[in-house]
């Protein structure tokens, strides 16, 4: 069951594309794991907003927020000795904190801060967001007291940048490139770079390709960042042990849509390839078939038969109700082709995960809107006695 999964490690990484109940299931990850008597937090990296507003907050910011456990007592839900904590990263805020910490000294530090090229690239720098993730992660991991921590990523396409971001973002701190650019304005000195701002054919080269000011600010943002890129490289080098760390797995979340199974098992392939602890993979929001295969034939006619010796509907006119009989029947018939589809997709998501099959935990369609901490219980209790075996 999914429940011994959330009592045996201390971090979730829940990936999945758009639109599958990824947060949803990440919150009921964290409620259940809170009911159980465990200090968790679950912080989210999908800027929707979506997870304050189930845990019946107005919003969350980059600092833990603790849940009122009255809000659990005026849901009906029964909390313990457990607590749960929310969080949704900052990526500009959580960006300048790793320069505070890793810069020599004050003068580096405002420097950095008041680069305009830092200003842009410390939120649209591709891999900033994920990197700062996983320093978010790493810092909650090493100086707090969490039992559980859950993360909820963005939609699969950018959750697959959290494997790489490290290695990403040392690379262009690190690349050849870079290099020969700090090798020159070293070699040249700071008479070097005034030359270069000064001549203004060079500049007016420069701004048909990128900006002559912004090339000039990406100067020197690489040289006061040069200064702190050894710390940057070993944190990202401890970063990568702790998504492999035996207390870490990823949850991958999909449906039984053709296209979600399928980016489930790319992600999948790359947590392989990268030699990542995977955990689970949900399969959401599966219908149940409720009649057995022949019952399908002649469906809408047994219940209007029905329907029609019953004394209630007597009274009422016999046009109108055998069509609303009609479609009430056409409908359940509907329902159980797909559930019946769902149960083929299941099969194949067992059969695309075939090493780990034993993972792929179906969890059925719940009944009614899951959007309060009342219905994230009840979903919680459902998915954590998900199992493997079932439909």
């Amino acid at each position: 069951m999914l429940r011994e999964l959330l009592q045996d490690k201390k971090t979730l990484i829940v990936v999945g594309p758009g639109g599958v109940g990824k947060t949803t299931t990440s919150a009921s990850f964290a409620v259940h794991a809170a009911r159980s008597g465990l200090k968790t937090l679950v912080l989210t990296v999908d800027p929707a907003r979506r997870l304050a507003n189930s845990l019946g907050l107005e919003e969350l910011g980059n600092q833990e927020v603790r849940i009122d456990p009255e809000r659990f007592r005026e849901a009906g839900v029964e909390l313990g000795d457990g607590e749960l904590w929310g969080m949704m990263l900052d990526t500009k805020s959580t960006f300048d904190a790793v320069i505070e910490r890793y810069a020599p000294n004050r003068e580096v530090r405002d420097k950095i801060f008041s680069n305009a090229f830092y200003k842009q690239a410390s939120t649209a720098l591709a891999g900033s967001q994920e990197y700062m993730a996983m320093e978010k992660l790493y810092e909650i991991r090493e100086q707090r007291s969490y039992d559980l921590i859950v993360l909820d990523t963005p939609p699969t396409a950018n959750a697959l940048d959290f494997l790489s971001a490290p290695e990403r973002l040392e690379d262009f701190l690190g690349s050849g490139s870079t290099g020969m650019l700090m090798r020159s304005m070293k070699a040249a000195g700071r008479v070097g770079l005034g030359l270069l701002k000064v001549n203004a054919f060079v500049l007016r080269g420069l701004n048909r390709f990128v900006g002559s000011d912004t090339f000039v600010d990406l100067l020197d943002f690489i040289s006061s960042f040069d200064q702190m890129y050894a710390g940057f490289k070993a944190r990202a080098r401890r970063v990568r042990e702790i998504l492999r760390s035996p207390d870490v797995a990823f949850v991958i979340v999909t449906s039984t849509a053709e296209a979600a199974i399928d980016e489930g098992g790319f992600f999948y392939d790359q947590l392989v390839r990268s030699r990542m602890p995977f955990g689970a993979v949900v399969v959401n929001r599966v219908r149940r078939p409720y009649m057995e295969d022949g019952d399908l034939e002649g469906l809408p006619e047994h219940l209007i038969g029905v329907a029609r010796k019953t004394e209630a509907m007597k009274a009422y006119d016999g046009y109108h109700v055998s069509r609303f009989l009609e479609r009430a029947a056409q409908a359940c018939v509907d329902y159980e082709i797909l559930a019946r589809v769902d149960a083929d997709r299941v099969e194949s998501v067992r059969e695309r995960f075939a090493p780990d099959r034993d993972k792929v935990f179906p969890v059925p369609l719940f009944d009614r809107d899951i959007h309060d901490i009342g219905s994230l219980a009840r979903f919680a209790e459902t998915i954590a006695d998900a199992r493997s075996t079932g439909v």
